[in-house]
């Protein structure tokens, strides 16, 4: 699973970004794409987990307008 998320700007994917890490979980951007977030959990993640960051990110999205 390695995914990229492009969004409008840099300041709206910096606020998800800053969201999703306050609720643990790490992402980043890229450096050549500042307004794609980059997804690439380790290969060792369980569906649990898997949930729970889908989670984190979507309302993340949802409330960082």
């Amino acid at each position: 699973m390695f995914f990229a998320v492009e969004l409008e700007s840099f300041v709206f994917l910096k606020k998800v970004i800053d969201k999703c890490i306050e609720n643990g979980v790490i992402t980043d951007w890229f450096l050549h794409c500042d307004n794609a977030m980059r997804i690439a959990p380790p290969l060792i993640i369980s569906d649990t987990e898997i949930d729970f960051a889908c989670q984190v990110i979507l309302d993340a999205l949802e409330n960082s307008f």
